[in-house]
């Protein structure tokens, strides 16, 4: 039978708003989690990071085996591992039990992530931007579900272990349908005993590597901060109940969601990086607004534009990085992804030590903002490497 591709899309797509729900369900979490278990915001801070630790051992060997193997299994084993994962997650009895699953998570993650993406690329390759930045627009949906489910069970159930073993089995279902629905694909034929294409071990492309990884690292610390430490922010600092925390900070997701695939259009036509150093700029601008925001609707709007104008960053990085290296696109996007992440994941743990010195406000005014104007600087600074296939 000839499968469906863009049933799969949006299968592919689903899979992608769960994978970053069980990401971000932790951070409406984080008060109840210090009361059951004693820990202050440093500890769950690092536990926190926990899947971006994880996270940052596999990117690589998941590239690799994808771009030898075929996507199929990679991204079906990841999808299956991190939904098994997170159910076993709300079992944890301790700070250190749920920091090694979210760990182990977070090792998962990759292998569903970086060959997605990649195998994306190859199904639409007359709009790589587009589609790219759509179906990772799931990952921005699953910024908004994430901390807004995650408030809406606890204040409903006061359990922090139902959205994790709720969002756990969502995916598991999910796994299940893209087995059955996976679209052919064609394998190239690998020839000779190299392993991955020798072109990426060039001068050049070191280089490139190299900044864009270094570009990636700023972005994704300034998200990832954002994203785990604002709800925090607006519940301890604001004053607001759990569930409007989850909501406001979600809408941040929302922003995302309708951001990337109007950006990945847009840089189509106008340009990756132009594109992706414009939105990073203004998404700088409009941090400095959200968190100093006084009127409560003119903070959820802000909220929404920063999501929206951010999300230029990372679609046309990862869109970028796969056409530059496009014979050797899953270990390039593999390289990148584990270089930024085992940075950023210092961001979550510095801004939770600030919180505990001083306000979480601080915290993501020192570390998100500044964050998000050297990843726009970097990424600029690609102009000066000649490749082939940019744009």
């Amino acid at each position: 039978m000839k499968s469906n591709k863009k049933l799969f899309f949006f299968l592919g797509w689903l899979g992608m708003v769960l994978y970053f729900t069980q990401r971000w369900i932790f951070g409406p979490l984080i008060p109840s989690l210090m009361e059951a278990f004693g820990a202050d915001r440093t500890a769950l801070g690092i536990v926190g990071a926990g899947s971006l630790w994880g996270y940052m051992f596999t990117p690589i060997i998941a590239g690799m085996l994808s771009d030898r193997f075929g996507r199929r299994y990679t991204v079906l084993f990841g999808i299956f591992g991190f939904s098994l994962l997170t159910v076993v997650s709300g079992m944890a009895n301790s700070t250190g039990q749920l920091f090694l699953f979210r760990l182990v998570t977070g090792m998962t993650e990759a292998f569903f992530f970086i060959p997605l993406i990649a195998f994306t690329m190859e199904l639409f390759p007359e709009r790589p931007g587009f589609y790219v930045t759509f179906m990772s627009s799931g990952t921005s949906m699953g910024w908004f579900t994430g901390p807004a489910l995650a408030g809406w069970l606890l204040d409903l159930t006061g359990n922090w272990r139902v959205p994790f073993i709720l969002t756990g089995l969502a995916g598991i279902g999910i796994a299940l349908l893209l087995m059955f629905f996976w679209p052919e694909e064609k394998k190239e034929i690998h020839t000779g005993g190299s392993f991955f294409d020798r072109s990426i071990m060039q001068r050049s492309s070191i280089t490139m590597l190299v900044l864009v990884s270094f570009a990636s690292m700023f972005q994704i610390s300034a998200e990832f901060g954002f994203a785990m430490w604002y709800p925090v922010f607006l519940k301890t600092e604001i004053g607001t109940s759990a569930s409007v925390a989850g909501v406001i900070a979600g809408v941040w997701g929302v922003g995302q969601f309708i951001g990337r695939p109007t950006m990945g259009w847009a840089s189509d036509r106008l340009g990756y990086r132009r594109v992706g150093v414009i939105g990073g700029i203004v998404m700088g601008l409009s941090l400095i607004l959200v968190l100093r925001a006084e009127n409560p609707f003119l903070r959820g709007f802000l909220t929404l534009f920063t999501g929206f104008v951010g999300s230029a960053v990372m679609g046309t990085l990862w869109t970028f990085t796969g056409l530059t290296f496009s014979r050797a696109r899953g270990l390039a996007l593999g390289i990148m992804t584990t270089f930024s992440y085992a940075v950023s994941s210092l961001s979550p743990i510095t801004i939770g030590y600030i919180g505990d010195r001083c306000r979480v406000s601080t915290g993501l005014m020192a570390i998100c903002v500044p964050a998000v104007f050297l990843a726009c600087a970097i990424f600029a600074s690609t102009n000066f490497i000649k490749k082939d296939n940019q744009r």
